[in-house]
Protein backbone atom coordinates (compact mmCIF):
# COMPACT_ATOMS: atom_id res chain seq x y z
CA UNK A 1 0.00 0.00 0.00
CA UNK A 2 3.38 2.19 0.50
CA UNK A 3 2.52 5.36 2.58
CA UNK A 4 -0.65 6.04 5.28
CA UNK A 5 -2.83 7.66 3.45
CA UNK A 6 -3.76 10.89 5.72
CA UNK A 7 -6.09 11.42 8.24
CA UNK A 8 -8.95 13.21 7.72
CA UNK A 9 -11.41 15.09 10.27
CA UNK A 10 -14.57 16.75 9.14
CA UNK A 11 -15.99 19.20 11.61
CA UNK A 12 -19.80 20.36 10.77
CA UNK A 13 -21.04 23.50 12.60
CA UNK A 14 -24.49 22.73 12.68
CA UNK A 15 -26.55 25.82 11.61
CA UNK A 16 -23.26 27.74 10.70
CA UNK A 17 -24.62 30.29 8.27
CA UNK A 18 -21.58 30.99 5.99
CA UNK A 19 -22.03 35.42 6.44
CA UNK A 20 -21.13 35.36 10.38
CA UNK A 21 -18.45 33.15 10.59
CA UNK A 22 -14.89 34.42 9.22
CA UNK A 23 -14.26 35.20 5.44
CA UNK A 24 -18.12 35.86 5.60
CA UNK A 25 -19.60 39.42 4.45
CA UNK A 26 -20.08 40.10 8.09
CA UNK A 27 -17.86 37.72 9.89
CA UNK A 28 -17.50 38.16 13.74
CA UNK A 29 -14.34 38.99 15.25
CA UNK A 30 -14.45 36.15 18.14
CA UNK A 31 -13.06 33.19 15.95
CA UNK A 32 -9.20 33.66 15.80
CA UNK A 33 -8.58 29.79 15.71
CA UNK A 34 -11.28 29.29 12.67
CA UNK A 35 -9.82 32.23 10.85
CA UNK A 36 -6.25 31.34 11.42
CA UNK A 37 -7.76 27.62 10.10
CA UNK A 38 -9.84 29.43 7.28
CA UNK A 39 -6.45 31.40 5.75
CA UNK A 40 -4.50 27.60 6.17
CA UNK A 41 -7.57 26.43 3.88
CA UNK A 42 -9.13 26.18 0.20
CA UNK A 43 -12.28 28.01 1.13
CA UNK A 44 -15.09 28.33 -0.51
CA UNK A 45 -17.25 32.16 0.16
CA UNK A 46 -19.71 30.88 -2.50
CA UNK A 47 -20.32 27.08 -0.88
CA UNK A 48 -24.36 26.05 -0.69
CA UNK A 49 -25.96 22.99 1.38
CA UNK A 50 -28.24 20.82 -0.39
CA UNK A 51 -30.73 20.88 1.87
CA UNK A 52 -31.73 23.87 4.86
CA UNK A 53 -31.88 20.70 7.30
CA UNK A 54 -29.85 18.15 9.03
CA UNK A 55 -30.94 15.01 7.60
CA UNK A 56 -30.75 15.67 4.28
CA UNK A 57 -27.39 17.23 4.09
CA UNK A 58 -25.44 15.07 6.16
CA UNK A 59 -26.76 12.28 4.00
CA UNK A 60 -25.31 14.20 0.63
CA UNK A 61 -22.41 15.04 2.74
CA UNK A 62 -21.07 11.46 3.57
CA UNK A 63 -22.46 9.68 0.03
CA UNK A 64 -21.91 12.77 -2.74
CA UNK A 65 -24.99 12.58 -3.59
CA UNK A 66 -28.13 15.13 -3.60
CA UNK A 67 -31.54 14.50 -1.63
CA UNK A 68 -33.53 13.48 -5.00
CA UNK A 69 -30.37 10.78 -5.46
CA UNK A 70 -29.95 9.28 -2.06
CA UNK A 71 -33.72 9.70 -0.77
CA UNK A 72 -33.11 10.63 2.94
CA UNK A 73 -36.03 13.89 2.85
CA UNK A 74 -38.66 14.20 4.06
CA UNK A 75 -40.76 12.84 0.91
CA UNK A 76 -39.06 10.11 1.00
CA UNK A 77 -37.65 6.95 3.51
CA UNK A 78 -35.95 10.17 6.02
CA UNK A 79 -33.11 7.70 6.64
CA UNK A 80 -30.09 7.14 4.67
CA UNK A 81 -30.95 3.32 3.76
CA UNK A 82 -27.81 0.77 3.74
CA UNK A 83 -26.24 -0.49 0.60
CA UNK A 84 -25.68 3.24 -0.31
CA UNK A 85 -22.03 3.28 -1.00
CA UNK A 86 -20.87 6.05 1.80
CA UNK A 87 -17.28 7.63 2.58
CA UNK A 88 -17.03 6.35 5.77
CA UNK A 89 -16.99 2.60 5.06
CA UNK A 90 -14.78 3.04 2.02
CA UNK A 91 -12.44 4.70 4.14
CA UNK A 92 -12.76 1.82 6.10
CA UNK A 93 -12.36 -0.71 3.88
CA UNK A 94 -8.89 1.23 2.79
CA UNK A 95 -7.93 0.78 6.23
CA UNK A 96 -8.97 3.74 8.35
CA UNK A 97 -10.16 3.51 11.81
CA UNK A 98 -13.79 5.56 11.82
CA UNK A 99 -15.43 7.48 14.75
CA UNK A 100 -18.21 9.48 13.89
CA UNK A 101 -19.13 11.97 17.14
CA UNK A 102 -22.39 13.78 17.07
CA UNK A 103 -23.54 16.29 19.06
CA UNK A 104 -26.96 16.62 16.96
CA UNK A 105 -28.83 13.47 18.37
CA UNK A 106 -30.15 12.65 14.41
CA UNK A 107 -27.05 11.49 13.55
CA UNK A 108 -27.91 8.39 15.05
CA UNK A 109 -28.05 4.56 13.79
CA UNK A 110 -32.14 5.48 13.67
CA UNK A 111 -31.41 7.13 10.51
CA UNK A 112 -28.64 5.11 9.01
CA UNK A 113 -25.91 7.76 9.37
CA UNK A 114 -23.19 5.64 11.63
CA UNK A 115 -22.77 2.71 8.81
CA UNK A 116 -19.63 2.47 8.44
CA UNK A 117 -17.96 3.76 11.57
CA UNK A 118 -16.20 1.24 13.41
CA UNK A 119 -17.44 3.18 16.62
CA UNK A 120 -20.48 5.96 16.63
CA UNK A 121 -20.79 8.11 19.99
CA UNK A 122 -24.38 10.63 19.70
CA UNK A 123 -25.88 12.90 21.83
CA UNK A 124 -29.36 12.24 24.36
CA UNK A 125 -31.92 14.90 22.71
CA UNK A 126 -31.69 16.79 25.95
CA UNK A 127 -28.13 17.76 25.68
CA UNK A 128 -28.05 21.48 23.70
CA UNK A 129 -31.15 22.38 27.06
CA UNK A 130 -29.28 21.20 30.00
CA UNK A 131 -25.77 22.00 29.47
CA UNK A 132 -24.37 20.04 32.30
CA UNK A 133 -20.52 18.40 32.07
CA UNK A 134 -20.07 15.36 33.80
CA UNK A 135 -17.83 11.90 33.39
CA UNK A 136 -16.86 12.90 30.03
CA UNK A 137 -18.68 10.24 28.58
CA UNK A 138 -21.25 9.79 25.93
CA UNK A 139 -25.20 8.80 26.81
CA UNK A 140 -25.09 6.57 23.15
CA UNK A 141 -22.16 4.57 21.79
CA UNK A 142 -22.19 1.66 19.23
CA UNK A 143 -19.27 -0.54 18.27
CA UNK A 144 -18.74 -1.70 14.82
CA UNK A 145 -21.77 -0.13 13.64
CA UNK A 146 -24.24 -1.20 10.64
CA UNK A 147 -27.47 0.51 10.75
CA UNK A 148 -29.32 -1.30 13.52
CA UNK A 149 -30.78 1.11 16.08
CA UNK A 150 -29.34 1.40 19.30
CA UNK A 151 -31.02 -0.79 22.25
CA UNK A 152 -29.94 2.44 24.58
CA UNK A 153 -32.35 4.90 22.75
CA UNK A 154 -35.33 3.84 24.16
CA UNK A 155 -34.30 3.72 28.13
CA UNK A 156 -36.04 5.66 30.77
CA UNK A 157 -38.87 6.92 28.06
CA UNK A 158 -41.55 6.85 31.10
CA UNK A 159 -42.23 8.21 34.38
CA UNK A 160 -42.53 11.37 35.59
CA UNK A 161 -38.99 12.59 35.16
CA UNK A 162 -38.65 11.68 31.19
CA UNK A 163 -42.23 13.24 31.05
CA UNK A 164 -41.29 16.43 32.61
CA UNK A 165 -37.73 16.80 30.54
CA UNK A 166 -39.85 16.29 27.52
CA UNK A 167 -42.77 19.23 28.48
CA UNK A 168 -39.24 21.73 29.28
CA UNK A 169 -37.80 20.96 26.53
CA UNK A 170 -41.02 21.84 24.12
CA UNK A 171 -41.24 25.31 25.95
CA UNK A 172 -37.30 25.94 26.12
CA UNK A 173 -38.21 28.01 22.69
CA UNK A 174 -40.38 30.25 24.66
CA UNK A 175 -38.88 30.55 27.89
CA UNK A 176 -34.90 29.91 26.83
CA UNK A 177 -33.42 31.50 30.67
CA UNK A 178 -36.14 29.12 32.31
CA UNK A 179 -33.52 25.62 31.22
CA UNK A 180 -30.38 27.97 31.19
CA UNK A 181 -30.84 28.99 34.87
CA UNK A 182 -31.18 25.64 35.95
CA UNK A 183 -28.47 24.01 33.96
CA UNK A 184 -26.17 26.24 35.35
CA UNK A 185 -27.45 26.21 39.04
CA UNK A 186 -27.21 22.46 38.68
CA UNK A 187 -23.79 22.61 36.79
CA UNK A 188 -22.34 24.66 40.35
CA UNK A 189 -23.76 22.40 42.58
CA UNK A 190 -21.96 19.25 40.76
CA UNK A 191 -18.89 20.42 39.67
CA UNK A 192 -18.13 23.76 41.04
CA UNK A 193 -14.61 23.60 39.57
CA UNK A 194 -16.05 23.04 36.37
CA UNK A 195 -16.71 25.96 33.72
CA UNK A 196 -19.65 27.11 34.33
CA UNK A 197 -21.23 26.61 30.95
CA UNK A 198 -19.84 23.60 29.23
CA UNK A 199 -20.51 23.26 25.56
CA UNK A 200 -23.37 21.22 24.42
CA UNK A 201 -22.57 17.40 24.29
CA UNK A 202 -18.94 18.25 26.57
CA UNK A 203 -17.85 14.38 26.18
CA UNK A 204 -16.98 15.05 22.80
CA UNK A 205 -13.30 15.81 23.16
CA UNK A 206 -12.53 13.56 25.87
CA UNK A 207 -13.97 10.54 23.87
CA UNK A 208 -11.86 11.36 21.04
CA UNK A 209 -8.69 11.94 23.12
CA UNK A 210 -9.75 7.78 24.30
CA UNK A 211 -10.24 6.74 20.70
CA UNK A 212 -6.95 8.37 19.50
CA UNK A 213 -4.94 6.98 22.20
CA UNK A 214 -6.50 3.33 21.56
CA UNK A 215 -5.51 3.70 17.70
CA UNK A 216 -2.36 2.62 16.33
CA UNK A 217 -0.32 5.60 15.55
CA UNK A 218 0.56 4.34 12.29
CA UNK A 219 -3.34 3.53 11.29
CA UNK A 220 -4.79 6.66 9.50
CA UNK A 221 -8.10 7.75 11.43
CA UNK A 222 -11.18 9.18 9.91
CA UNK A 223 -13.06 11.42 12.42
CA UNK A 224 -16.35 13.22 12.03
CA UNK A 225 -17.83 15.42 14.60
CA UNK A 226 -20.78 17.55 14.71
CA UNK A 227 -21.13 20.69 17.03
CA UNK A 228 -24.11 22.34 18.27
CA UNK A 229 -23.12 26.00 19.67
CA UNK A 230 -24.14 27.54 16.60
CA UNK A 231 -27.93 25.85 16.70
CA UNK A 232 -30.79 26.99 18.66
CA UNK A 233 -31.56 27.49 21.36
CA UNK A 234 -28.82 30.18 21.96
CA UNK A 235 -27.98 30.88 25.83
CA UNK A 236 -26.06 34.27 26.70
CA UNK A 237 -22.15 33.77 27.21
CA UNK A 238 -21.59 36.09 30.27
CA UNK A 239 -21.86 34.55 33.53
CA UNK A 240 -24.73 35.76 35.45
CA UNK A 241 -22.91 36.25 38.70
CA UNK A 242 -21.02 38.87 36.72
CA UNK A 243 -23.78 40.12 34.18
CA UNK A 244 -26.84 39.04 35.94
CA UNK A 245 -29.05 42.11 34.12
CA UNK A 246 -26.91 41.11 30.89
CA UNK A 247 -27.67 37.79 31.34
CA UNK A 248 -31.48 38.15 31.77
CA UNK A 249 -32.13 40.78 28.89
CA UNK A 250 -30.41 38.45 26.53
CA UNK A 251 -31.82 35.29 27.69
CA UNK A 252 -35.51 36.44 27.93
CA UNK A 253 -35.28 36.32 24.14
CA UNK A 254 -38.04 34.16 22.87
CA UNK A 255 -36.93 31.89 20.10
CA UNK A 256 -40.24 29.79 19.63
CA UNK A 257 -39.52 28.70 16.14
CA UNK A 258 -43.16 26.48 16.63
CA UNK A 259 -45.12 29.59 17.41
CA UNK A 260 -43.92 31.39 14.75
CA UNK A 261 -44.37 28.30 11.63
CA UNK A 262 -47.98 28.11 13.29
CA UNK A 263 -48.24 31.62 13.38
CA UNK A 264 -49.12 32.44 16.40
CA UNK A 265 -45.72 34.71 17.08
CA UNK A 266 -44.73 37.12 14.42
CA UNK A 267 -41.51 38.16 15.76
CA UNK A 268 -40.77 41.89 15.90
CA UNK A 269 -37.14 43.45 13.81
CA UNK A 270 -35.85 43.75 17.24
CA UNK A 271 -36.28 40.38 18.53
CA UNK A 272 -34.90 39.33 15.35
CA UNK A 273 -32.06 41.40 15.99
CA UNK A 274 -31.39 39.43 19.86
CA UNK A 275 -31.52 36.44 18.55
CA UNK A 276 -28.83 37.08 15.59
CA UNK A 277 -26.72 38.65 18.09
CA UNK A 278 -26.72 35.45 20.88
CA UNK A 279 -26.24 33.42 17.64
CA UNK A 280 -22.80 35.72 17.28
CA UNK A 281 -22.24 36.06 20.42
CA UNK A 282 -22.17 31.93 21.06
CA UNK A 283 -19.75 31.58 17.92
CA UNK A 284 -16.68 32.47 20.00
CA UNK A 285 -17.56 29.37 22.11
CA UNK A 286 -17.55 26.96 18.04
CA UNK A 287 -14.02 28.48 18.08
CA UNK A 288 -13.15 27.24 21.39
CA UNK A 289 -14.48 23.67 20.31
CA UNK A 290 -12.70 23.88 17.41
CA UNK A 291 -9.24 24.59 19.22
CA UNK A 292 -9.98 21.79 21.49
CA UNK A 293 -10.43 19.16 18.37
CA UNK A 294 -6.83 20.63 17.07
CA UNK A 295 -5.33 20.27 20.59
CA UNK A 296 -6.55 16.21 20.77
CA UNK A 297 -4.55 15.89 17.27
CA UNK A 298 -2.14 17.47 18.28
CA UNK A 299 -1.42 15.81 21.64
CA UNK A 300 -1.19 11.95 19.46
CA UNK A 301 1.19 13.25 16.74
CA UNK A 302 -1.32 13.79 14.24
CA UNK A 303 -2.40 16.96 13.60
CA UNK A 304 -0.22 17.91 10.34
CA UNK A 305 -1.20 15.03 8.67
CA UNK A 306 -4.82 15.37 9.00
CA UNK A 307 -7.01 16.47 6.16
CA UNK A 308 -9.52 19.03 8.12
CA UNK A 309 -12.87 19.91 6.41
CA UNK A 310 -14.74 22.90 8.11
CA UNK A 311 -18.58 23.04 7.20
CA UNK A 312 -22.11 22.75 8.18
CA UNK A 313 -25.74 21.27 7.03
CA UNK A 314 -27.25 24.71 6.48
CA UNK A 315 -27.48 28.06 7.23
CA UNK A 316 -29.59 30.17 9.88
CA UNK A 317 -32.15 32.76 9.23
CA UNK A 318 -33.44 35.66 11.81
CA UNK A 319 -35.68 37.36 9.76
CA UNK A 320 -34.66 37.64 6.66
CA UNK A 321 -37.58 37.02 4.37
CA UNK A 322 -39.51 36.83 7.28
CA UNK A 323 -38.15 34.11 8.23
CA UNK A 324 -36.88 32.05 11.72
CA UNK A 325 -34.36 29.59 11.89
CA UNK A 326 -34.14 26.68 9.34
CA UNK A 327 -35.62 24.47 7.00
CA UNK A 328 -38.51 24.48 4.98
CA UNK A 329 -36.84 28.11 2.57
CA UNK A 330 -33.77 28.00 0.06
CA UNK A 331 -33.79 31.96 0.35
CA UNK A 332 -29.41 32.59 0.71
CA UNK A 333 -29.41 32.75 4.62
CA UNK A 334 -30.90 28.81 5.16
CA UNK A 335 -28.67 27.54 2.63
CA UNK A 336 -24.97 29.48 2.36
CA UNK A 337 -22.47 27.64 4.58
CA UNK A 338 -18.60 27.95 5.30
CA UNK A 339 -16.42 25.27 3.33
CA UNK A 340 -13.13 25.33 4.16
CA UNK A 341 -10.45 22.40 3.52
CA UNK A 342 -7.23 22.55 5.05
CA UNK A 343 -5.57 19.13 2.60
CA UNK A 344 -2.42 17.28 4.30
CA UNK A 345 0.75 17.22 2.40
CA UNK A 346 -0.11 20.40 0.41
CA UNK A 347 -2.09 18.60 -2.30
CA UNK A 348 -4.10 21.81 -2.93
CA UNK A 349 -2.72 25.28 -1.30
CA UNK A 350 -4.56 27.30 0.82
CA UNK A 351 -6.58 30.37 -1.15
CA UNK A 352 -10.37 31.08 -2.10
CA UNK A 353 -12.31 28.89 -4.42
CA UNK A 354 -13.34 30.39 -7.72
CA UNK A 355 -16.46 27.92 -8.59
CA UNK A 356 -19.19 26.97 -6.24
CA UNK A 357 -19.12 24.47 -3.94
CA UNK A 358 -21.63 22.19 -1.78
CA UNK A 359 -21.69 19.63 0.54
CA UNK A 360 -21.48 17.18 -2.25
CA UNK A 361 -18.39 17.69 -3.18
CA UNK A 362 -16.65 16.82 0.39
CA UNK A 363 -16.96 13.03 -0.38
CA UNK A 364 -14.82 12.75 -3.93
CA UNK A 365 -12.24 15.14 -2.25
CA UNK A 366 -11.68 13.48 0.48
CA UNK A 367 -11.77 9.83 -1.52
CA UNK A 368 -9.22 12.08 -3.52
CA UNK A 369 -7.00 12.62 -0.77
CA UNK A 370 -7.08 9.01 0.40
CA UNK A 371 -6.27 7.46 -3.11
CA UNK A 372 -9.43 5.40 -2.46
CA UNK A 373 -8.56 2.23 -4.95
CA UNK A 374 -12.83 2.15 -5.73
CA UNK A 375 -14.92 4.94 -7.46
CA UNK A 376 -17.08 6.76 -5.62
CA UNK A 377 -20.09 7.62 -8.05
CA UNK A 378 -20.91 11.39 -6.89
CA UNK A 379 -22.54 14.46 -7.90
CA UNK A 380 -19.95 16.65 -6.95
CA UNK A 381 -16.36 17.36 -8.03
CA UNK A 382 -12.96 17.19 -6.25
CA UNK A 383 -13.03 20.78 -4.73
CA UNK A 384 -9.06 21.30 -5.93
CA UNK A 385 -11.44 21.57 -9.12
CA UNK A 386 -12.99 24.24 -8.28
CA UNK A 387 -9.93 26.72 -6.98
CA UNK A 388 -9.10 28.26 -10.37
CA UNK A 389 -12.27 28.08 -12.10
CA UNK A 390 -16.00 27.50 -12.26
CA UNK A 391 -17.88 24.62 -11.71
CA UNK A 392 -18.52 22.67 -14.96
CA UNK A 393 -22.32 22.67 -13.92
CA UNK A 394 -24.69 24.28 -11.86
CA UNK A 395 -24.92 23.57 -7.68
CA UNK A 396 -28.22 22.54 -6.55
CA UNK A 397 -30.34 22.11 -3.47
CA UNK A 398 -33.63 21.31 -2.05
CA UNK A 399 -36.43 21.90 0.49
CA UNK A 400 -38.56 19.15 0.73
CA UNK A 401 -41.48 20.76 2.95
CA UNK A 402 -43.23 19.89 6.25
CA UNK A 403 -41.36 17.41 7.71
CA UNK A 404 -44.48 14.23 6.88
CA UNK A 405 -47.68 15.63 7.19
CA UNK A 406 -46.95 19.07 9.62
CA UNK A 407 -43.84 20.13 12.26
CA UNK A 408 -46.77 21.48 14.06
CA UNK A 409 -47.00 19.44 17.73
CA UNK A 410 -50.72 18.93 18.40
CA UNK A 411 -51.49 21.48 20.46
CA UNK A 412 -50.08 24.20 17.46
CA UNK A 413 -51.96 22.73 15.09
CA UNK A 414 -55.51 23.87 15.48
CA UNK A 415 -53.78 27.02 14.89
CA UNK A 416 -52.04 26.46 11.78
CA UNK A 417 -53.63 27.98 9.05
CA UNK A 418 -54.61 26.59 5.64
CA UNK A 419 -52.68 29.81 4.03
CA UNK A 420 -49.31 28.50 6.58
CA UNK A 421 -49.87 25.25 4.94
CA UNK A 422 -49.64 26.19 1.72
CA UNK A 423 -47.26 28.63 2.42
CA UNK A 424 -44.65 25.61 4.22
CA UNK A 425 -45.72 22.46 2.81
CA UNK A 426 -44.10 22.45 -0.35
CA UNK A 427 -41.30 21.20 -2.72
CA UNK A 428 -38.40 23.99 -3.91
CA UNK A 429 -35.72 23.21 -5.94
CA UNK A 430 -32.94 26.16 -6.49
CA UNK A 431 -29.75 25.88 -9.03
CA UNK A 432 -26.60 28.56 -9.18
CA UNK A 433 -24.94 28.85 -12.09
CA UNK A 434 -22.47 31.59 -12.70
CA UNK A 435 -24.41 34.77 -11.49
CA UNK A 436 -28.01 33.42 -11.81
CA UNK A 437 -30.12 31.45 -9.07
CA UNK A 438 -33.23 30.05 -9.79
CA UNK A 439 -35.59 28.83 -7.40
CA UNK A 440 -38.59 26.53 -8.79
CA UNK A 441 -41.73 25.72 -6.29
CA UNK A 442 -43.55 22.96 -7.60
CA UNK A 443 -46.55 23.64 -5.54
CA UNK A 444 -47.32 26.84 -7.67
CA UNK A 445 -45.12 26.16 -10.49
CA UNK A 446 -43.92 28.73 -10.41
CA UNK A 447 -40.31 30.08 -11.29
CA UNK A 448 -38.17 32.75 -9.84
CA UNK A 449 -34.61 33.66 -10.89
CA UNK A 450 -32.02 36.47 -9.40
CA UNK A 451 -28.58 38.13 -10.05
CA UNK A 452 -27.47 36.38 -6.91
CA UNK A 453 -23.80 39.18 -7.21
CA UNK A 454 -26.48 41.65 -8.09
CA UNK A 455 -28.68 41.28 -5.85
CA UNK A 456 -27.47 38.81 -2.90
CA UNK A 457 -30.97 39.65 -0.50
CA UNK A 458 -32.93 38.34 -3.81
CA UNK A 459 -35.22 41.18 -3.76
CA UNK A 460 -35.63 41.54 -7.58
CA UNK A 461 -37.35 38.58 -9.33
CA UNK A 462 -35.94 38.50 -12.90
CA UNK A 463 -38.40 36.15 -14.32
CA UNK A 464 -39.12 36.06 -17.26
CA UNK A 465 -36.86 38.57 -18.27
CA UNK A 466 -33.55 36.25 -17.69
CA UNK A 467 -35.48 33.17 -18.54
CA UNK A 468 -33.58 32.59 -22.30
CA UNK A 469 -30.59 33.23 -19.99
CA UNK A 470 -31.29 30.54 -17.79
CA UNK A 471 -33.47 28.44 -19.83
CA UNK A 472 -31.68 25.35 -19.20
CA UNK A 473 -31.16 25.56 -15.66
CA UNK A 474 -35.18 26.17 -15.28
CA UNK A 475 -35.42 22.95 -16.80
CA UNK A 476 -33.14 21.26 -14.27
CA UNK A 477 -34.91 22.51 -11.11
CA UNK A 478 -38.14 21.57 -12.55
CA UNK A 479 -36.72 17.91 -13.09
CA UNK A 480 -35.40 17.62 -9.80
CA UNK A 481 -38.93 18.51 -8.12
CA UNK A 482 -40.83 16.02 -10.09
CA UNK A 483 -37.91 13.60 -8.63
CA UNK A 484 -38.30 14.75 -5.17
CA UNK A 485 -42.34 14.79 -5.48
CA UNK A 486 -42.14 10.96 -6.54
CA UNK A 487 -41.04 9.50 -3.68
CA UNK A 488 -43.22 7.26 -1.10
CA UNK A 489 -44.43 8.57 2.68
CA UNK A 490 -42.12 8.50 5.57
CA UNK A 491 -42.27 5.56 8.01
CA UNK A 492 -40.16 6.44 11.21
CA UNK A 493 -39.44 4.61 14.54
CA UNK A 494 -41.95 6.55 17.16
CA UNK A 495 -38.11 7.56 18.96
CA UNK A 496 -36.89 8.82 16.06
CA UNK A 497 -40.53 10.76 16.01
CA UNK A 498 -39.83 11.54 19.85
CA UNK A 499 -36.59 13.23 19.36
CA UNK A 500 -37.80 15.26 16.23
CA UNK A 501 -40.69 16.59 17.95
CA UNK A 502 -38.25 17.88 20.81
CA UNK A 503 -36.33 19.65 18.68
CA UNK A 504 -39.39 21.28 16.73
CA UNK A 505 -39.12 19.77 13.72
CA UNK A 506 -42.54 17.31 14.26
Amino acid sequence: MGRSPPNVLVIVLDCGRADDLPGGKQAVSNMPFADRLRRESLWFPNAVAPAPWTVPSHASLFTGLYPWEHGAHAKSALKLVSGIPRLPSLLRERGYRTMSLSANHLISPDLGFTEGFDRAAWAGWWEPYYRISGSGRPPHTLENTGSAPAAGLTKLQHGPVWRLLKLSSRVVYRFPFVTDSAGRFTQRLRYPTARELPGVSPWIEPTLDRWLQETPADQPVFTFVNLLETHEPYYPMSEWKSDFTGWLRRGRARQDHVGWLAGSWSPTPDEYRRLHELFRENLSEADRRLATLAEVFQRHGRWEDTTVVVTSDHGQAFGEHDVLFHMLRLEEPLVRIPLWVRRARARSPPGEGVGWASLVDVAPTLAEDAELPQTLVVSGVPLGQLRDRPRPGPVLAAADGLVWKTIIPEHERGRLSDKRKHEFDRILVAGWDGDMKVVYDAADDQLRAYDIRRDPDERVDLWPSRSPEVASLAGEVRTIAGRMAEHSSVVVSSDVEERLRSWGYI
